[in-house]
């Protein structure tokens, strides 16, 4: 005889205060990880096990906690986690995700810029683009995981701004993670240096990326939360 879940009663929803959310019973975690398209390295990840170290990652936590816990997807408001590597900015994108998911049972999906701009880029080469640029310019929610870290080609830029631009008119809700470490040939150039002096770097470093006006959208549309910390990675 199956064994009916306690929690929900085999419906697959459980009653709250302010409704209903699905129940646990309703997937494992390896099926939200998938479903969500987590790459396997942030499987664990999630809000309650992300750990702060400063102020300023606790702060970032709150933010994120809130975002999940209040989203709405006909704001078509979105997060954007501004900070050096290794502080968890993508550990807390991707608990943000499963929190709404798990909560709301709205489905978002995490792309890695990179690996979305090559993948796009191959599909453009095959004629195939249509479908694959749908899903990414509809879709309530979705993460752009490391966007503007480094410096993009025309074309890519390009893409980007269409992707944002979109996204941005069409009230689409958007996490963004992005670093602000200066490469090699950043720190050589004298046009970032002299965009740096007096004016927030971050800001900075993503409108010589991407363009002010994508940068400009991107302030609208979500919540900018920098983090500073350590790079835990390096451990």
């Amino acid at each position: 005889m199956e064994k009916v879940c306690s929690l929900c009663g085999g419906t697959g929803f459980v009653k709250e205060d302010s409704g209903v959310k699905l129940c646990e019973c309703r997937f494992t975690k390896d099926d939200v990880n998938k479903l969500l398209r987590i790459p396997r390295r942030f499987w664990n990840a999630e809000l309650d096990n992300y750990e702060s170290e400063n102020p300023s990652e606790s702060e970032a936590y709150k933010e994120a906690y809130i975002f999940a816990s209040s989203f709405d997807p006909e704001e078509g408001f979105g997060l954007t986690l501004v900070g050096p590597p290794g502080v968890g900015k993508t550990h807390l994108a991707v608990g943000v995700l499963k929190k709404i998911y798990r909560e709301k049972g709205i489905k978002g999906i995490f792309f890695d810029t990179k690996d979305l701009i090559y993948k796009l880029k191959s599909l453009m080469e095959e004629g195939k683009t249509g479908r694959a640029i749908k899903a990414i310019l509809n879709r309530p929610l979705i993460v752009l995981d490391d966007l503007g870290s480094e410096r993009l080609s025309e074309w890519q830029r390009e893409l980007i701004s269409y992707i944002i631009s979109y996204r941005y008119n069409n009230l689409k809700s958007t996490i963004i993670t992005t670093n602000f470490s200066l490469s090699g040939e950043e720190k050589k150039d004298r046009k970032i240096k002299k965009l740096a002096e007096g004016i927030d770097l971050p800001k900075a470093l993503m409108s010589e990326r991407l363009g002010q006006s994508t940068v400009s959208r991107i302030y609208e549309m979500s919540k900018v939360v920098y983090i500073k910390g350590r790079d835990r990675r390096r451990l």
